[in-house]
């Protein structure tokens, strides 16, 4: 007989432990919702850290595509605030939080990076997410995921448009940043 796991902090949410637990199928409401509010909370501090940056570019141009790049945050971060469950049991400012140290330490030496270093630590960072929307849009089903799946793709697309204009104004002989670590711990944001 399988028996649910009882998730502390949340009363009516359980998820299904045993032999039918699929890791590559839908998720349950709760993981799902987790995972949605830990990436808003990592949009909003994008959005800050990127956004910050703008002050210390070296030109107009760069700093409207920092601010390209901040905005683009900020629209993912409230398209997923509003696709988290609407329930009493559930408030939404449980959900919106970091998803953990590391996600915590590679936004920290995101945010301390040189200028020289920043858009190529960006794209290393935005790779990641785009990774971690896919992944969690493979496991979406029609029914209960419709408004994410409508809205969400629009999103990764922009983010993968803004991923490429920053490689290219980056240029191909530019060496990649010594970014191991950040790449490393860019795992927060899927875990």
């Amino acid at each position: 007989m399988v028996t649910p796991d009882v998730v502390d902090g949340y009363p009516p949410a359980s998820t299904v432990a045993g032999e039918f637990r699929d890791d590559s199928g839908p998720l349950d409401l709760l993981s799902s919702a987790g995972r949605l509010g830990s990436w808003a909370w990592t949009e909003a501090r994008l959005h800050r850290i990127v956004g910050g940056w703008a002050p210390d570019a070296d030109g107009a141009h760069v700093v409207v595509v920092l601010d390209r790049l901040a905005m683009g945050h900020a629209a993912r971060s409230a398209l997923l605030v509003d696709r988290l469950p609407r329930l009493r049991e559930l408030p939404r400012d449980t959900l919106v939080r970091s998803p953990g140290p590391a996600a915590d330490a590679v936004l920290e030496l995101l945010g301390a990076l040189s200028q020289g270093d920043r858009l190529a630590a960006w794209v290393v960072v935005a790779s990641a997410l785009a990774d971690a929307y896919d992944a969690h849009l493979s496991r979406c089903t029609p029914v209960a995921d419709r408004p994410l799946l409508a809205r969400l793709p629009a999103q990764l697309d922009r983010l993968r448009a803004d991923a490429v204009d920053a490689r290219t104004r980056i240029g191909p002989d530019r060496p990649p940043v010594e970014m191991l670590d950040l790449l490393e711990a860019t795992c927060g944001f899927t875990a």
